[in-house]
């Protein structure tokens, strides 16, 4: 049996109970057809074949890959690919109404977010395991410490709940942090003119979280303040604002004033 690598930062999840319940998350039935990211020694792979969905699973460490195959063999519905999956492309056709699962390590749970809201319409629904803290960061909202630029780009496009925390005993090797699983719900996204603009509003928002908003926009593509100042008052936001205090509906407004005064 392949031991845990540390280049991959790999915690396998050994908890079969906990695994029942993120499983039970995607509500499963044989029609279904479900992406797995790093399957690992396959404890969910396992429970997903139960259902008679069929299942890509998608595993970069070869070791694992030669033990996933002969573990499934004589399962037709489970397909095991050893591919890094951020190179995933779903399609037309194919692809549509898919069910993700996996449990991401940290360093790479930022870009697998980046990579559901690219897919968003491939995608029925999501549960993802990941450090708590960065999970309450995702799911967490407007007035929130936590709110920050991961959470909006993905609420843009889903409902997003933070499930159930999960205790370090239940992987193997036990990581130093608490884990949370999140469900992700399609929602119907918000009508955004320019996404690249709206995402550098965003991020140049949070850029420092210290300062106020204005402060950190104060500039931002050559923007003079008194034009910020019109701007603030036509989105209906005090002066005063912070970053963590905006709504999406807010942001998506600023960034339109902001794109119209440049341009202007």
């Amino acid at each position: 049996m392949s031991r845990p690598k540390k280049r991959f930062s790999q915690n396998f999840l050994v908890d079969h109970k906990i695994a029942e319940r993120i499983v039970g998350l995607l509500d499963l039935s044989p029609d279904d057809a479900v992406f797995e990211i790093g399957p690992g020694r396959g404890v969910l792979t396992g429970l997903i074949a139960e259902s008679g969905a069929k299942l890509y699973s998608f595993e970069i460490d070869t070791d694992l890959v030669y033990e996933l195959e002969s573990k499934f063999k004589d399962n037709p519905n489970v397909n095991i690919a050893n591919f890094d999956f951020l190179i995933v492309e779903p399609y037309e056709g194919r692809h549509a109404g898919i069910k993700l699962i996996g449990n991401i390590p940290y360093d790479i749970t930022s870009p697998i977010v980046d990579w559901i809201t690219r897919h968003d319409k491939f995608i029925k629904r999501a549960v993802i395991t990941a450090q708590k803290e960065l999970g309450d960061r995702i799911s967490s909202g407007p007035g929130s410490k936590n709110w920050a630029p991961i959470s909006i780009f993905a609420q843009c496009f889903f409902n997003i709940r933070s499930m159930f925390t999960i205790p370090p005993g239940a992987f193997y090797p036990k990581p130093k942090v608490h884990s949370a699983t999140l469900l992700f719900e399609p929602r119907d996204p918000y009508i955004i003119e320019d996404w690249d603009f709206f995402e550098q509003v965003v991020r140049q928002s949070f850029k420092n979280r210290r300062k106020l908003l204005a402060n950190n926009l104060a500039g931002f593509k050559d923007l003079e303040k008194s034009a910020l100042e019109k701007i603030f008052q036509t989105a209906g936001l005090p002066q005063l604002s912070r970053a963590e205090q905006v709504t999406i509906d807010q942001f998506i407004e600023i960034a339109r004033l902001i794109k119209a005064s440049v341009l202007s």
